[in-house]
């Protein structure tokens, strides 16, 4: 027994491909969220691999018994239910991606705003029942926060504050593309980002994050035709009028004011933790109550120990954050 032991963690010890390959499981397996072969190979965490490479990682896997393979769906043991409840929010995440196309179409009309796109679960083309569309959006230099202001006053006046097809919680501007949290969430967040309208600053956002190519260094670029927004005369008009040094003054007071309610809703909340969550400079808007990122990376390490004792394996903790 101590010899099969030994040869397990000799087996995946980090540096290999099957401990790659494990170790993307392990973080889809969170999301209750089985992968094809043809994903693995793409988002294979830390090894350059080859899809005949993660053919031979995955049956080493297999013949450990630590990974299981059904339909063309491959999880860690105990995770076959998952398979029709990841097909069930494939469909769903194709009726949402509808709704998509239309309010991308929308958000891009509005001033300010330079490129649209969809985060979180349906850029992953899953989706719960209660899920929302999450959009990811690049801004104007010094008017974000009347880009914010004005997309939030649409949605609490016209759709009732309702966020289902609306969640709009992140914005960056054109002139500080680069994504401060380098870990495997925001890699994976990054990596999955789809641009929905206007491709050019997206490109330029995905150039100005190569971190990510350490966590993912199989993923492409992708090629896809994205619309591209005319500016409108309405939208135009708008831009003109907050140009200057009222522009400017607005767009400050806007960012002190949600400053100030979010710090009053949430006072308990840690100040590392405040500014990870609710990221507030001139140049980014982040709105994530849930803490997010800081639980999925609790959990992540939390199973990563478990499954450590469980299969006598070591797992490189590594996976977890970088720093250049």
């Amino acid at each position: 027994m101590a010899q099969a032991e030994n040869k397990s963690v000799q087996t995946i010890a980090s540096g290999t491909n099957a401990h790659a390959v494990f170790s993307t499981l392990m973080y889809f397996d969170l999301f209750r969220h089985p992968l094809t072969i043809d994903e693995i190979q793409r988002f294979c965490q830390w090894r350059v691999i080859s899809l005949s490479e993660t053919a031979i990682a995955i049956e080493e896997l297999i013949s450990l018994k630590l990974i299981q393979h059904k339909d063309e769906f491959y999880f860690l043991p105990g995770s076959e239910q998952y398979i029709d409840l990841r097909r069930v929010r494939n469909n769903r995440a194709a009726l949402y991606g509808t709704k998509a196309i239309k309010w991308s179409k929308f958000i891009s009309g509005f001033p300010f705003v330079r490129t649209v796109c969809i985060s979180g679960s349906l850029s992953k083309g899953t989706m719960d029942r209660d899920g929302d569309i999450d959009y990811f959006i690049i801004t104007e230099p010094g008017r974000l926060w009347i880009a914010r202001t004005l997309l939030i006053l649409f949605k609490k006046i016209f759709l009732f504050n309702s966020k289902k097809y609306f969640c709009v919680n992140y914005f960056i501007d054109t002139e500080n593309l680069t994504v401060p949290d380098h870990n495997l969430f925001t890699a994976t967040e990054i990596v999955f980002v789809k641009p929905m309208r206007d491709y050019n600053w997206f490109n330029r956002f995905r150039e100005s994050n190569q971190w990510v190519k350490l966590f993912y260094p199989n993923t492409t670029s992708s090629n896809e035709t994205i619309p591209v927004s005319t500016h409108g005369s309405l939208k135009k008009l708008i831009e003109q009028m907050f140009s200057g040094g009222f522009g400017e003054w607005l767009d400050e007071r806007f960012m002190r004011m949600t400053l100030k309610r979010w710090n009053k809703k949430f006072p308990d909340r840690k100040a590392a933790e405040f500014d990870i969550d609710f990221r507030t400079r001139r140049s980014v808007s982040k709105h994530h109550p849930q803490g997010f990122q800081r639980l999925v990376l609790k959990k992540l390490e939390a199973r990563r120990i478990e499954l450590e004792q469980l299969h006598h394996i070591r797992i490189d903790a590594r996976i977890m954050e970088w720093s250049a």
